[in-house]
């Protein structure tokens, strides 16, 4: 009976991790997509971002870079200067980044960082333009980094979000990230009206999007493409509110037609 229930339980573990390496992300990535955002502070629009996503081939593979530019409005530089650029080669059907380089600046803050991830083989190699350091970093054969968790997430359902503990690559250090699920509630989009979000809370302690301290909450779209609609944090500084303008590019849901 012992034998009986170990070969069970070995194959149950063989079916699940079947079923998970079987999960393609490809519809997470639409190529051709372009969303734009308003940063504001203190109810002043200091900043505007724009995510666009591109095919491209790289080694006879078919690829997907996502490209995350974030500057601030000029009549603003004077307040709190920002220009960062994000750039992550991904592979869409495992939503896991190959490379990433990110170049930020904000006020005081400069981040250059490149990134090449060897999944195989459970390592990163991270290399530190400003420091002029390059380490290997050892990281989970799942391990993804800020902006393809966000993309990834459009696939995920809020169960899995909220119940698993994620592994998040961050400035070349692992982190281990949990989502709370806050409430279901609207956010009012200038082209889209009020749209049906779950409120979210990443629990972690690692600095990205904008965002280095405070309280931090995401809204997710119910709707497909789940788009991040909203960002709100408070920080020492004051309270800062990241909203989604448009979305444009090929495709018939909601998020184009309903700008048509």
């Amino acid at each position: 009976m012992g034998r009986m229930k170990i070969l069970l339980l070995s194959l149950l573990i063989a079916l699940t991790a079947g079923h998970a390496m079987a999960r393609d992300y490809s519809s997470c990535f639409v190529p051709g997509e372009v969303s734009e955002y308003r940063v504001t502070w203190m109810m002043i629009p200091l900043s505007w971002s724009k995510t666009t996503t591109e095919a491209i081939t790289e080694d006879d593979r078919e690829l997907i870079r996502i490209r995350m530019e974030t500057q601030t409005y000029a009549t603003y530089t004077h307040i709190y200067k920002v220009d960062d650029i994000t750039e992550v080669i991904v592979d869409p059907v495992t939503a896991l980044p190959l490379r990433l380089d990110l170049i930020m600046n904000e006020g005081s803050r400069e981040k250059s960082h490149l990134t090449t991830f060897d999944h195989a083989n459970k390592t990163a190699t991270f290399i530190d333009r400003i420091a002029g350091t390059t380490n290997s970093v050892a990281i989970e054969s799942n391990t993804r980094e800020v902006m393809t968790f966000l993309y990834a997430m459009r696939e995920e359902s809020m169960l899995n979000l909220t119940n698993e503990i994620h592994s998040i690559f961050v400035d070349g250090k692992m982190h281990e990230m949990g989502v709370g699920h806050v409430e279901n509630e609207h956010i009012k989009l200038p082209d889209y009206g009020k749209v049906e979000c779950d409120k979210i809370e990443p629990i972690a302690e690692f600095d990205a999007l904008f965002l280095r301290e405070g309280k931090i909450f995401f809204w997710i779209s119910k709707i497909n493409r789940r788009m991040i609609t909203c960002v709100k944090a408070k920080v020492a500084v004051g309270n800062i509110t990241v909203k989604l303008q448009s979305v444009t590019g090929p495709g018939d849901d909601f998020w184009i037609k309903e700008r048509e």
